[in-house]
């Protein structure tokens, strides 16, 4: 290959590098459309009467989804909303299992650890009632969010299938 070949070869490839890479080519100025031209990257349709484009269609109530994937993200949705309920339940079981605990530690060193006295048992039995009933109020609690968790997603299925 001679020194004119490799020149030429040199100065289209520089060329076609530079039409490929300049930051105005095709009209375009610091990254937009000129004026009069038709981008689908910038959305929007030709709008030949002011020469630019018109802005894009969008309906906020439209729901591109199909019915399975509708279905999908309410399945998802439904299993998020139960994890949720799961942590939420075990973490106050965890804090009464906790606090009884550490009630009990409080009776035993009130009464040297003496099981045999009946102020002791009659505490103790206080101590069980009370945390016995926290223990429903969180279940009743958790079993009340979960329904109405159910209830909305029914909602937002319902309205779903309404709009078809």
């Amino acid at each position: 290959m001679n020194t004119r070949q490799t020149f030429w070869i040199a100065a289209v490839g520089a060329a076609l590098l530079i039409a490929g890479c300049a930051p105005t080519t095709g009209g375009r100025y610091y990254g937009y459309p000129s004026y009069g031209t038709y981008d689908p990257y910038y959305s929007g349709t030709p709008d030949p009467y002011y020469g630019g484009t018109s802005a894009p269609y969008y309906d906020p109530y439209y729901d591109g989804r199909s019915h399975a994937e509708e279905h999908r993200d309410l399945a998802r949705e439904h299993e998020e909303q139960h994890e949720k309920l799961e942590q939420q339940y075990n973490k106050a079981m965890g804090r009464l299992d906790r606090q009884e605990h550490q009630a009990e530690e409080k009776l035993n060193r009130k009464y040297g650890g003496n099981a045999a006295d009946p102020r002791y048992q009659e505490e103790e039995r206080k101590i069980d009632q009370k945390y016995d009933y926290k223990r429903q109020k969180v279940e009743r609690n958790i079993t009340k969010e979960h329904g109405e968790g159910h209830r909305e997603l029914e909602r937002e299925h319902d309205a779903y299938h309404n709009d078809w």
